[in-house]
């Protein structure tokens, strides 16, 4: 990693804690080659965990109101109940997943975070009192477990597709082309699609939102598939978004692999286009004006380019290029904010 000699640079961490991962792009502002971070964004309280409490690799351990949690538990190990809301930066759950976070960024000693940026939808980025709220929630000093503290001294909220949008900026070739253009970005999370449009490079006013065919609706799409075939009630929501959080291109089912990979693609070709149609029908403020680039990243960014393509077929569908995966695009664009 290419970093400044402590001190001379403020350290900055881009953090996209998610409903299904936690994405954290941490390091020096000038770094060339910051820390980038995946973990399942599922923690629990120690006593709940399910299997002995011995931390597995990737765990971490913090505490929440002085009650010893663990952070990026594996997945299949939290005990707890999957908080889906819209008030989820106010649950114990993301509160651990935040402290083990900037623990995990301050491996290395450190005790102070001079700039951290988030995110939050849409929809709620719009409302300054829940803006207001998560900056005061995140800011000042934090104690992450018995013995140690990490302060943040500045933290920046912005809309979740932002992030994309920096991304692509940083690094495409189009970039300047963009920067004269009407953008439509598309962050698809799992528990909803945030969108948003920009012109000439500022967000068309009023024209952000919301939609609920996200990620965790494609993924019953997909088990519906796979039952379609093999009968029964399919592997389930859960199995499936645990072996794709492993990496692994198949789930069991009654003892056999079932590949994802086709299900995945006829669950996408049925969810994501509703999801990009009832988009395209609130977007009447645009109507004379041509989408020139649709740009679409974050954890489900690639069930939706496919859709992008016939939904905008006029229009440059792009994806967040090198040097991150797509998944971590979003935090990413957070961290390149500071610049």
């Amino acid at each position: 990693m290419a970093t400044k000699q402590k001190g001379t640079q403020p350290f900055v961490v881009g953090l996209d804690i998610g409903y299904s991962n936690v994405k954290r792009v941490s390091g020096y502002a000038d770094d060339i080659d910051p820390e980038v971070v995946v973990r399942p964004a599922q923690a629990a309280p120690m006593s709940s965990l399910n299997g002995n409490s011995t931390l597995k690799e990737g765990e971490h351990y913090v505490h929440v109101n002085n009650v010893p949690w663990v952070g990026f538990v594996s997945p299949g190990r939290a005990g707890v109940k999957r908080e889906l809301h819209a008030d989820y930066p106010a649950t114990d759950l993301y509160r651990a997943l935040f402290n083990a976070s900037i623990s995990d960024a301050c491996k290395d000693g450190r005790t102070e975070i001079d700039h951290l940026i988030t995110g939050l939808p849409v929809n709620q980025s719009r409302n300054p009192d829940l803006v207001e709220r998560l900056t005061k929630q995140l800011s000042g000093t934090h104690v992450v477990a018995p013995k140690r503290e990490i302060t943040v001294h500045k933290v920046t909220v912005l809309p979740q597709p932002v992030g994309i949008l920096n991304h692509i900026y940083a690094y495409h070739p189009d970039a300047e082309i963009l920067d004269e253009s009407v953008v439509l970005v598309l962050d698809p999370g799992f528990f909803s699609v945030d969108w948003v449009v920009f012109r000439r490079g500022d967000i068309v006013r009023d024209s952000s939102d919301s939609s609920m065919d996200a990620m965790s609706a494609l993924l019953d799409a997909v088990n519906a598939e796979i039952a379609k075939d093999f009968g029964g009630n399919g592997p389930g929501r859960d199995k499936i978004e645990i072996a794709l959080q492993s990496g692994k291109q198949y789930v069991y089912l009654y003892g056999d692999a079932v590949e994802l990979a086709p299900y995945i693609q006829r669950a996408s070709s049925v969810v994501a286009p509703k999801a990009l149609l009832n988009m395209k029908q609130q977007m009447r403020f645009l109507e004379g004006e041509a989408i020139d680039y649709v740009l679409s990243g974050g954890g489900g960014g690639e069930y939706y380019l496919e859709a992008a393509k016939d939904v905008f077929p006029r229009s440059k569908v792009l994806s967040p290029p090198a040097p991150v995966a797509p998944v971590a695009s979003v935090a990413y664009g957070y961290f390149l904010q500071h610049q």
